[in-house]
């Protein structure tokens, strides 16, 4: 007997409570729909304020709320998904910070890191930590001092730094200018 599109939009909220998100795909999978489907579902869901449509999948409004809500684990800063850098423990915790320097200086301090996450400053979306490129000392003051801004690309990060000035840097030779600018206005 097939579910009716309110009982499955009962069962895809369940699913992404359980989740946190999920793709198109997968949940045609999981409820034996096609991908349209699933498309008129989640429409349905995003219009009554139940979930947020992102490329390819959905996640709960409520998730996406508890995000923008936190507060950044070094500075006490609210946190937003446009700045956002993530650090993942082996044990399963999690730590939001408010931006890439602060989720840099998180990373330093802390042991038992599994992965590092950041937001691309430009396309907005998440890359890894380790291969992201960061301008730092740009005009561009978005959060805390010395501004920290995580790109996917060397190029693009170049093609900001034009504009906006400051200089690119990998991961740990940004953690170290960080270091500097800590040592420096601390002895002063």
């Amino acid at each position: 007997m097939p579910v009716s599109s309110i009982n499955r939009e009962k069962q895809i909220l369940e699913y992404l409570r359980n989740n946190g998100n999920a793709s198109i795909q997968q949940l045609a999978e999981a409820f034996g729909v096609s991908n349209m489907t699933i498309h008129r579902d989640l429409n349905r869901l995003a219009e009554n304020g139940r979930v947020q449509k992102k490329h390819g999948g959905a996640i709960l409004v409520s998730s996406v709320s508890d995000e923008r809500d936190s507060t950044c684990a070094m500075c006490s800063k609210p946190v937003s998904q446009r700045t956002v850098f993530i650090v993942k423990f082996e044990n399963g915790e999690e730590k939001r910070t408010c931006c890439a320097h602060c989720g840099l200086m998180l990373q330093s301090r802390t042991h038992n890191i599994w992965q590092t996450l950041t937001t691309d400053y430009l396309y907005g979306h998440m890359i890894s930590a380790g291969q992201a490129y960061y301008l730092t000392g740009s005009d561009v003051n978005i959060c805390c001092v010395p501004s920290v801004l995580a790109f996917s690309s060397k190029q693009d990060a170049e093609k900001f730094q034009k504009g906006f000035g400051g200089q690119v840097l990998s991961m740990n030779d940004t953690v170290h200018y960080l270091h500097g600018m800590m040592h420096t206005h601390s002895g002063v």
